[in-house]
């Protein structure tokens, strides 16, 4: 190691800052902490392997790359905009602002300022600690994954615009997901979600439940801020279909990994017997600005978000803006009917033997999509650095060979402390 390290410690450190009064949410009926309960099953997912670790901590992997804490850790890659927790698990397929079934990067939380190659050393990295396929098989993905984001860069340049990846330049169980959530309605979503007659409240079945409904004052707290964000849609002359309807109901949502604990609330909303789905989520400070010390726009946090959002998917979210949950600042979205993604432990069970060669072709359009969304925002940056993007891509997958190691080790420690770190946080 460069540097000391504690990942341990920094877990804890990272999960106190969610125990606050501002974090606390009440069960309607229970009256128990749904907080407590979120971060509960987030040390549950952490200490269920080195996959869904790392998935959880990406403030380890941006500390160890920003501060130099680990062998390797230099860039090979000019700075810009990058998503920062990009992983095999963090892209998805989702309907874009022309009507489009698209697959691209589905989470922004941690996007910031950075080198390109951040974003694929963390991919590369994920693909070698996927579960239950074997080393020969994760190697080769990783490979794949930093071959097709080299391509994707020398390929495209400075051009513009790069559409997004859609169902006609989809191959294997990407384009088989894309058939299949082109077939899914609003009319599905909700009443999976929120399954009795009327589709008027969100369900809280389930093992573990999805969805809480929360006690005073958050629904008064998300009816404020769905205003806050239809204006932020109506200056953006983004569609601001919703406004006006009737909120039917307000449920805390359990959803991911690295963000439980954080505000999320599911908002159901009417018109007459049309129903719609958002999503409020909390827009925590980036892990890159931490690890920098440059966190100085928290503010402003959901709206950097937004327009990162707009200028790196291809084809962005229809719906999208910036607002509070009280003194927090959050993203509003919908949550739509084709959102899905390709978990990872599908390559694993795979029954008719065709696990590696669909994890192949999944990892190729994984790296594609990447290169093209930092094509998107960086052309400028990329095209006047002296740096060579087919050196870059194997630096990551030689970084991404020893980096999984530590990942390993630091998930192996944390499972030994995992008692000790659950009563420090007091879940």
């Amino acid at each position: 190691m460069v540097a000391e390290r504690d990942p341990v410690a920094e877990i804890i450190a990272a999960c106190k800052v969610l125990r606050g009064e501002e974090h606390r949410v009440l069960h309607e009926a229970l009256g128990t902490d749904l907080t407590v309960e979120a971060l509960r099953r987030k040390l549950d997912a952490l200490a269920s392997g080195s996959f869904p670790f790392l998935r959880g901590t990406f403030h380890l992997m941006a500390a160890d790359l920003l501060q130099g804490r680990v062998p390797g850790a230099a860039p090979a890659a000019p700075e810009g905009l990058i998503g920062g927790d990009v992983h095999l698990e963090n892209f998805g397929t989702y309907r874009g602002a022309s009507g489009e079934l698209c697959f691209d990067v589905n989470d922004f939380d941690e996007v910031g300022w950075g080198p390109l190659d951040l974003d694929l050393r963390r991919l590369c990295t994920s693909a070698m600690l996927l579960p239950g396929i074997d080393r020969e098989a994760r190697h080769a993905a990783a490979r794949e994954l930093a071959q097709a984001w080299a391509e994707a860069i020398d390929r495209l340049g400075g051009r513009f615009p790069i559409p997004g990846w859609s169902l006609d330049k989809a191959e294997g169980w990407l384009q088989q997901l894309l058939r299949e959530k082109g077939r899914r309605t609003e009319l599905d979503l909700v009443a999976k979600v929120a399954p009795e007659k009327g589709h008027r409240r969100f369900g809280e079945d389930g093992e573990p439940p999805k969805f809480a409904h929360a006690a005073g004052p958050w629904p008064q707290v998300v009816e404020l801020a769905l205003d806050e964000y239809y204006d932020h849609l109506k200056q953006l002359k983004a569609d601001t279909r919703g406004r006006g309807w009737k909120l039917l109901d307000v449920a805390y949502r359990f959803k991911g990994n690295g963000s439980l604990g954080r505000l999320r609330f599911a908002a159901l909303l009417g018109d007459d017997e049309e129903r719609m789905l958002l999503e409020l989520k909390e827009a925590a400070p980036s892990a890159i600005e931490l690890a920098r010390g440059t966190n100085t726009f928290l503010a402003q946090r959901a709206r950097v978000q937004t327009a990162a959002i707009r200028r790196m998917q291809g084809d962005p979210w229809p719906r999208v803006a910036g607002t509070h949950l009280g003194k927090l600042p959050a993203l509003g979205r919908e949550i739509q009917p084709e959102e899905e993604k390709l978990r990872c432990a599908r390559f694993a069970v795979a029954q008719d033997g065709s696990g590696h060669e669909q994890l192949i072709a999944y990892a190729r359009q994984c790296g594609e999509v990447l290169g093209r969304l930092h094509c998107r925002v960086n052309a400028p940056a990329m095209l006047g650095a002296p740096w060579n993007a087919l050196e870059a891509a194997r630096s990551a997958v030689s970084f991404a060979e020893s980096y999984a190691a530590v990942v390993e080790a630091d998930w192996h420690a944390y499972v030994q402390a995992r008692s000790r770190v659950a009563q420090e946080l007091g879940v």
